[in-house]
C-alpha cells in the first residue's frame, strides 16, 4: 500500500512497528484497540477494520473491539478508560493537552513514558488513516482483513527484506 509513496513506505512501517510492538506497558492488543478506536474516530474504514483483527489475534475481547469500533471507552476498565480519552483528546484536540490530562493518566497508575507510547501510537494512526482516506483505498474483503491481522501479528508491520 505504501509502494508508491517516493520511498516513504519502509520508514512509515518501520515506525508503526516501533510504535506497536516495541516493549509498553501497554500490551500490543490494547495498542491494537486504540488503533481500532482512533482509525474509527477518523472514519479510516481500512484501518479499523484490519486492525480489528490484529487486536483479535492478540486475544482482546469482541466486546472490547466492538467498544473501540463504536467509541464506547466506558466499557473498557477503569484504568484504560482514562488512556482512551486521552487518546481521544490527542487525536482531536491536541493542542489542548494540558500538564492536568497527564497528571490524570500518572494518577491513574500509567508511566509518563505509556502516555508517550499513546501519543505515538495515535500520531501515527492519525497519519495513516489520512494518507488511506485521501488516497481513496477500499477496505480489504472481510477473508483479507483476517489475513491481514494474522499477518501483522505474527510477523510485524516491518520486515527487513534486504537481510533475507
Amino acid at each position: 500500500m505504501f509502494s508508491h509513496l517516493h520511498g516513504a513506505g519502509p520508514s512509515i512501517l518501520k515506525t508503526f512497528e516501533a510504535a506497536m510492538r516495541s516493549p509498553s506497558e501497554l500490551s500490543r492488543g490494547e495498542r491494537e484497540l486504540i488503533a481500532v478506536f482512533i482509525s474509527s474516530l477518523n472514519g479510516c474504514r481500512y484501518c479499523y477494520l484490519s486492525h480489528a483483527e490484529v487486536a483479535r489475534e492478540y486475544g482482546e475481547a469482541d466486546e472490547l473491539i466492538e467498544a473501540a469500533l463504536s467509541g464506547v471507552i466506558t466499557q473498557f476498565p477503569q484504568k484504560l478508560q482514562i488512556i482512551f480519552s486521552f487518546a481521544a483528546k490527542v487525536a482531536e484536540n491536541a493542542h489542548s493537552i494540558s500538564k492536568e490530562d497527564i497528571a490524570d493518566a500518572i494518577s491513574a497508575g500509567w508511566k509518563e513514558q505509556t502516555i508517550l507510547d499513546v501519543v505515538f501510537v495515535v500520531s501515527c494512526f492519525s497519519l495513516v488513516n489520512r494518507l488511506v482516506s485521501a488516497a481513496g483505498i477500499e477496505p480489504l474483503s472481510q477473508q483479507g482483513n483476517i489475513e491481514a491481522g494474522k499477518f501483522i501479528a505474527q510477523q510485524g508491520y516491518y520486515q527487513d527484506n534486504k537481510s533475507k
